[in-house]
């Protein structure tokens, strides 16, 4: 058990601003080791859902990471887009250019199309803006998750020390410790209310794109729209 004790003290020292940090409101892993295998339980317990909010800051990351990589697609969709337009332009201005002709009445419907393609690719390039600002907004909740565990963990691992009368106990600012615990709390509470607006807007904006694809489907013959999800 001393053994698992002292296996955790070194994974905590790994996660971060070392264990608990060095501050006065934290715990050393010296003074973590001091505390009965019978009352690691609740450390053990916080320690585990310290590691789930950093596994998730990490999830969120690397979604944060590929809707960037689709507003890339994006743009280069819409860089496609006007080559398109251009292109159907320099054919619509040709001189002696009879717009009564079949080529002519040709490129008037390309044009029509390009029209379509391009409020398809511009709503496409909100949509996936918004999903960029929605990831930023859900990866700042799982930093302050986060964080409120860490917080949780200081002052459990505290707590004990206080409990056991360890030295070290004693100059725990417990107070501080359960005061943090609710700024971070709050700071939870504010990040998620964020989160919530902007998933409105982004679920907006994904549904003017899905409303954009249905008008091209429609010109184009293809019946319903793909979905841009």
């Amino acid at each position: 058990m001393r053994l698992s004790i002292f296996w955790l003290a070194g994974a905590l020292s790994l996660a971060g601003c070392g264990l608990f940090g060095k501050s006065s409101e934290s715990v050393t892993p010296e003074q973590l080791a001091k505390i009965p295998p019978d009352q690691m339980g609740p450390i053990n317990d916080a320690r585990a859902e310290l590691q789930k909010a950093q596994d998730e800051v990490s999830r969120r990351d690397q979604a944060l990471k590929s809707s960037q990589n689709e507003v890339n697609v994006a743009n280069e969709q819409m860089n496609v887009v006007k080559a398109q337009i251009d292109a159907t332009k320099a054919l619509l201005t040709k001189a002696n250019f009879d717009n009564n002709s079949e080529e002519g009445q040709k490129a008037l419907r390309q044009q029509t199309m390009n029209q379509a393609q391009q409020e398809v690719a511009q709503a496409q390039i909100k949509a996936a803006d918004a999903e960029v600002d929605l990831r930023k907004a859900q990866k700042r909740e799982a930093e302050a998750q986060r964080d409120l565990a860490q917080a949780k963990l200081d002052l459990t691992a505290g707590e004990a020390l206080k409990a056991i009368g360890d030295p070290a106990g004693k100059n725990m600012n417990i107070d501080s410790m359960r005061a943090k615990v609710e700024e971070r709390s709050k700071q939870v509470e504010q990040a998620g209310n964020d989160v919530a607006k902007l998933q409105t807007q982004t679920d907006r904006a994904h549904g003017a794109w899905q409303v954009a694809n249905q008008h091209l489907n429609e010109l184009s013959g293809t019946g319903g729209a793909p979905s841009p999800h």
